[in-house]
């Protein structure tokens, strides 16, 4: 019967009741709803008909609730959620986010999700009152989950949202406070793999470790990216580009994660647009390669090295599509390069130009 009282706050916030109303209805009191929502006391036997008549549901669902949204539904409302911001407006899409926020309260999993959603989609807010209000609705599916969630690696991924959010509304204080400055890696994933291979499972054992190596090294290609936006290096700008190229030509970065590889070509670029026109034209060249990764294959890629990903990328709420919206990212992405005046006065722009748009038109292919 502990199932009871997440029952109750589900179908109670799923119909936009107040504590205070719910208790109206079934003439008791606010306190009694808080404390049955709290599992600190379960209604009697004889409230049961009520509380079900309350929300049309039949005395076993209230007793027995589960969860009931697949992976499937769930990929399914993310990625509609997350195509929705350029077809409406950004206060439709965020109430829509909270109705569904109310409507599946005590479904972990998809509240993290609609974290993602929330996290890839703030860029677009048009002012600052959407971004508060944006981060309120983040703080709040946090705090539900943080406070109700059974499962550690839920509420560690909340609270890595949460520091997000903070960088959000600028609170850097917050953010500094609520994150190590070095965290202890303890080689997680490692032991399980070799857990899986006492097992004899093989195939798990190469899931884990190969998903752990990908994203160790998409973090890797992120943090070279903003050490070189940033100038938070002390080696000569020629040993980044040598890194870089060993980096690509053992593991192929540019195809796999051509998102941020990109990132890197265009500091690149900027930095040599001021010495040399050669160098700054094969940096967007490289640029334009990546673009054109980007347009065909809008997802995480794969290649022979990592070849056992899928069970990962099968518990991503996007499935193997990248978290970041199609149409904006792409505009942003064309236009940061032909708007810049230091690339337009290059000798053979003129060739970038057309690349750029010839890739960018073939968006409309995929």
């Amino acid at each position: 019967m502990i199932q009871i009282s997440k029952t109750i706050k589900q179908e109670r916030l799923s119909r936009g009741m107040t504590q205070e109303a719910l208790a109206e209805y079934l003439n008791t009191t606010k306190t009694t709803i808080s404390k049955w929502e709290n599992a600190t006391l379960y209604p009697d036997i004889t409230m049961l008909p009520k509380l079900a008549r309350v929300f049309n549901i039949s005395v076993d669902d209230l007793l027995n609730y589960s969860i009931t949204m697949t992976d499937e539904e769930i990929k399914k409302v993310s990625i509609s959620l997350s195509k929705m911001i350029n077809r409406t407006s950004y206060e439709e899409y965020i109430s829509t986010v909270r109705d569904y926020y109310i409507s599946h309260c005590n479904e972990f999993k998809f509240l993290n999700s609609l974290l993602g959603i929330l996290t890839n989609n703030i860029l677009y807010c048009e002012h600052e009152t959407q971004v508060k209000e944006t981060t309120k609705l983040a703080h709040e599916i946090i705090k539900m989950t943080e406070d109700n969630s059974e499962s550690i690696y839920l509420k560690r991924h909340a609270q890595g949202y949460q520091t997000l959010m903070y960088m959000f509304e600028g609170d850097y204080s917050s953010v500094i406070n609520n994150t190590p400055d070095f965290d202890l890696k303890i080689g997680e994933n490692a032991t399980l793999t070799l857990a899986y291979l006492q097992k004899g499972n093989i195939s798990k054992a190469k899931n884990v470790i190969q998903t752990d190596m990908y994203q160790s090294l998409m973090i890797y290609m992120h943090d070279f990216a903003l050490m070189l936006t940033y100038d938070l290096y002390s080696v000569p700008i020629e040993s980044l580009e040598s890194k870089l190229h060993h980096v690509n030509k053992a593991f192929n970065v540019d195809y796999l994660y051509p998102h941020l590889s990109i990132n890197c070509y265009y500091q690149f670029a900027l930095y040599y647009a001021k010495k040399s026109d050669n160098k700054a034209i094969e940096f967007l060249e490289k640029y334009c390669q990546c673009f054109e990764y980007l347009v065909t294959n809008f997802v995480y890629q794969k290649d022979e090295f990592f070849d056992a990903i899928e069970e990962w990328l099968d518990t991503l709420p996007l499935g193997e599509r990248l978290p970041a919206n199609y149409e904006n990212t792409l505009d942003t992405i064309y236009s940061r390069v032909l708007e810049k005046e230091h690339f337009i006065a290059l000798d053979d722009f003129d060739s970038i130009k057309n690349n750029l748009l010839r890739i960018y038109n073939k968006k409309d292919e995929s």
